[in-house]
């Protein structure tokens, strides 16, 4: 822990202080845990930050994250510095009584309490759910914060790896944009990973910025959508991505006729190696089918053509019909996702038949709706 009371009933921060001073703070006072109030020990190492820890066998021990990494208690603290620079009232791993439970920090902003956590260790979506409630349920708005992965680095536009547990730290704007921010206390940056497509699994493409801590206000910046020459790149990434799925399928499958996306590419006359741009095409709300967009439009076109329709002309019951016969889970977003894919190829249906550029038209139907429909 990074905070403790001293004899005076005072709350003593270690890493105000050098080295030297707490050294002589350590000899000369007892400090004692903010929750249960018993004794803990000061620890001034060479390479950790400077926290308390309770002693050995004590029961309160089970209520703190003992152990925590430097990275870590180094986050917490760029954090809360940060906050009280702007100007918040924020407090330090406060305890929580009615919950039982320790954030990392509580910002305290009018009639509202936001309860933010530094996540730099894996957690289980069963804890995660359960500390995120437990805020809730008190009418405290849980902020998880995720140490930005190594592994990403770079800025500007690419192929983003997202855990199942930080996709469920995604937020949209008013204005449809997805995005999600986390913070990487190696740099003192927050990182933006703004208009999130999804792809497929844990794959996106998003835009990466970044932003020093100075420079960071509170609540986040929302990101502006990005322009249609950006989009371009999303697309040529996207497709990129649907060649090595068709590429890995080809090569991989063991079902051979009974394979449904091979077969329906057959009938179609589609050739796996120049796949037409109207399939694989990234829409709102295609998360809801496990499918691979790709996989599951050409199926669609195959169903359609049994049906003597085109996409757009399909009804709900028809949409519904053709979900079952695919074994996926039949939603309000998977039927969605249906309708907004005929409508993305009505479009392109409309301009001569031949799918003139309908890169455009995804872009408008992902980013700029509101200005073309």
């Amino acid at each position: 822990m990074l905070s403790a009371y001293n004899e005076q009933q005072q709350l003593f921060l270690p890493y105000q202080y050098s080295r030297e001073a707490l050294q002589q703070s350590r000899q000369q006072m007892k400090f004692y845990c903010p929750q249960c109030l018993q004794p803990v020990q000061l620890k001034i190492g060479k390479y950790n930050i400077p926290h308390f820890a309770h002693i050995a066998n004590k029961s309160c021990v089970q209520l703190f994250s003992e152990g925590e990494s430097k990275l870590h208690y180094q986050g917490k603290i760029q954090l809360f510095e940060w906050l009280r620079k702007l100007g918040h009232t924020v407090k330090l791993e406060p305890y929580l009584p009615k919950l039982s439970q320790r954030p990392d920090l509580l910002l305290i902003k009018e009639q509202q309490q936001i309860a933010i956590e530094f996540q730099c260790s894996a957690i289980s979506h069963e804890k995660w759910l359960l500390r995120t409630s437990g805020y809730e349920k008190n009418s405290i708005q849980p902020l998880w914060l995720f140490q930005t992965p190594q592994r990403q680095s770079t800025q500007g536009i690419q192929k983003i790896f997202i855990s199942p547990i930080m996709q469920k730290m995604i937020t949209t704007t008013a204005q449809g944009l997805s995005y999600l921010v986390s913070y990487d206390a190696k740099t003192s940056r927050f990182i933006y990973w703004t208009n999130l497509l999804h792809v497929h699994g844990h794959t996106f493409i998003g835009k990466v910025q970044e932003l020093a801590i100075h420079k960071q206000h509170f609540p986040f910046y929302q990101p502006t959508s990005i322009t249609k020459e950006e989009f371009r790149l999303y697309w040529q990434l996207y497709k990129k991505h649907c060649k090595q799925f068709v590429y890995q399928r080809l090569i991989h499958s063991k079902k051979g006729a009974r394979d449904s996306f091979l077969r329906c590419s057959y009938e179609l006359r589609l050739s796996l190696t120049a796949m037409p741009d109207y399939v694989g095409v990234p829409v709102k709300d295609a998360e809801a089918i496990p499918l691979f967009p790709i996989e599951w439009q050409t199926i669609l076109h195959y169903f359609c053509r049994g049906l003597q329709l085109l996409p757009h002309e399909m009804d709900e019951r028809d949409i519904r019909l053709f979900l079952r016969q695919q074994n996926v889970e039949i939603t309000d977003r998977a039927v969605q996702a249906i309708k907004n894919y005929g409508i993305v190829i009505a479009k392109s249906y409309q301009k001569n038949d031949c799918f003139p550029d309908i890169c455009e038209q995804v872009y408008a139907h992902l980013f700029a709706i509101a200005t073309i429909y």
